[in-house]
């Protein structure tokens, strides 16, 4: 399934202007797109300056965290979490490419297919939404991360969840948030997440509702 072509070269556009504009302050603005809905549920924009980072001395696995409250709020209960595992380096990854082949900045073209077979970490992620009909948890399938690390870690998304959400949107993350009590409460969701952008099927749905 592919991201909406005009979406995406709006996110392209707004990724070069803020790697241009310099230093900004950490965000996560990102539009979710559900086109199995109608009406303004169909379209939500999520904006906040919760954008976590963190990658260990020495380890090529780093972690993305953004969390957002209700639409039209930048401040409140967080109800929507994106997490995601990428290579330790800028450069533009794709979903389910094994993250152990990156070094350096890299650009990844088709790489899904040496990932199939490959007990290693890949890269991958999940969406939780913690309000409305569309609450729990769906797994990242497929689609790119683009990022720049430095004093702070710049990038975009276009991104497809197993219930065909699509997130498309940019992101200023500041390095050294502390994930471990998020992936200590998400192990399982972690593991279910690289086996789903692997294309391997889990032993539960790759959607969880409640």
């Amino acid at each position: 399934m592919k991201i909406r072509s005009s979406l995406a070269s709006v996110v392209w556009t707004s990724l070069l202007t803020i790697v241009a504009s310099g230093c900004s302050a950490p965000h996560a603005t990102v539009e979710l797109i559900h086109p199995f809905e109608f009406g303004r549920q169909q379209s939500v924009k999520l904006d906040s300056e919760w954008a976590h980072y963190d990658c260990n001395p020495g380890e090529s696995v780093a972690r993305l965290l953004c969390e957002w409250p209700l639409p039209g709020s930048h401040y409140g209960k967080k109800e929507y979490e994106l997490y995601l595992q990428l290579p330790a380096s800028s450069g533009v990854f794709e979903v389910g490419a094994p993250i152990e082949s990156f070094s350096g900045d890299t650009i990844a073209s088709d790489s899904s297919s040496q990932s199939l077979g490959s007990g290693g970490n890949v890269i991958s992620g999940f969406l939780i939404q913690r309000t409305g009909r569309l609450r729990g948890l769906t797994h990242i399938t497929a689609g790119q991360v683009e990022i720049k690390c430095g004093s702070q870690c710049r990038g975009m998304l276009s991104l497809v969840c197993a219930d065909e959400t699509e997130i498309v949107g940019e992101f200023v993350a500041r390095p050294g948030y502390d994930m471990t009590a998020f992936e200590r409460d998400h192990q399982v969701d972690i593991a279910n997440a690289k086996a789903v952008a692997q294309g391997k099927p889990l032993p539960e749905p790759a959607v969880k509702r409640p």
